[in-house]
């Protein structure tokens, strides 16, 4: 049987994945799928900073833009998706490339997830509730409390994967860190090819800090005001970063110059995190995102060697 290769581009916000992927995807003939927690929720395009269709330069792209009724997504969803999408590449002789800023998803795809039980929803809407109620802090304190290894990689902020950590543990009586020790990947016949992006810290914070002038320049209040009126407060990507400040602006709570800072200060912690997480993945190379030249013959040694 052929060697099935899979190419995975990841680093932290801001650092210029999307265009990477792009001239590593025409050289080697791939499509791309994007692992991004936020950017699957469609109309949610200037806070996630979602690709355009002109950005993309012809390349294909998939799991974006197609979640319309606020359902929740998960890596479990996504491990299912990403797969499904990379065998229908496959099977047109072109090479699947991953990549976004989600951290657990380039995980997941490598290393598996557990799989869900058939309570796992009513107790994931049960816990989702009870944060939204009582605040994030309260439920990250728990997850604390049953799984330190596992809350310190997760901000105390960030009501997703603290709901996920408490369901998995409540689910099934296993700690989130055991779990992932339990799990398959149908990703398994697939050879790894693993980019890291990074560039020196002082200038990725200014590319950051730029990248949120630029979106409210390009016009992030409005989008937030219309999505409000579509969608209910409830809709996943409203707590993520970006929409949530301005939703705070929006509710008087803050003014706007204050908003900005907000996203920019918690756009940079989040860089940190990311790296934090991806350092401690295995068999990547790391290269600034100028270096496409060195990327590219990088990934050519890979496929000769596994035999492309």
């Amino acid at each position: 049987m052929e060697d099935k290769h899979i190419i995975q581009v990841f680093g932290p916000t801001g650092v210029g994945k999307s265009s990477v992927s792009i001239k590593i995807a025409q050289y080697f003939n791939c499509e791309i799928i994007s692992a991004d927690s936020m950017q699957v929720y469609k109309d949610f395009n200037i806070g996630t900073d979602k690709i355009t269709k002109k950005k993309m330069n012809g390349i294909k792209h998939h799991l974006l833009d197609f979640i319309s009724d606020c359902s929740q997504f998960n890596a479990s969803k996504f491990l299912e998706l990403a797969y499904e999408k990379s065998e229908e590449i496959i099977q047109k002789q072109k090479i699947p490339l991953v990549c976004g800023g989600t951290p657990f998803y380039h995980r997941v795809i490598r290393n598996g997830i557990f799989p869900e039980k058939d309570n796992t929803k009513d107790k994931r809407e049960e816990i989702n509730r009870q944060i939204e109620k009582e605040g994030s802090e309260v439920f990250w304190n728990k997850l604390n409390d049953i799984d330190p290894k596992y809350a310190k990689k997760i901000s105390i902020n960030d009501k997703l994967r603290i709901g996920r950590g408490l369901e998995i543990f409540y689910v099934n009586n296993i700690i989130p860190s055991e779990i992932f020790k339990l799990t398959d990947t149908p990703f398994k016949d697939y050879k790894f090819i693993r980019i890291g992006l990074n560039i020196e810290r002082k200038l990725l914070y200014e590319k950051i800090n730029k990248r949120v002038d630029e979106m409210i320049e390009n016009g992030l209040v409005n989008e937030v005001k219309l999505l409000k009126e579509k969608y209910h407060l409830t809709c996943p990507p409203f707590s993520s970063l970006g929409y949530k400040e301005i939703l705070m602006v929006l509710n008087n709570e803050i003014d706007m110059n204050r908003g900005i800072e907000l996203i920019k200060q918690y756009s940079r912690n989040y860089a940190k995190r990311q790296l934090s997480w991806f350092r401690g993945e295995k068999e990547v190379r790391w290269f600034e995102p100028v270096e496409i030249d060195n990327i590219i013959e990088y990934i050519n040694i890979i496929l000769r060697q596994i035999g492309k």
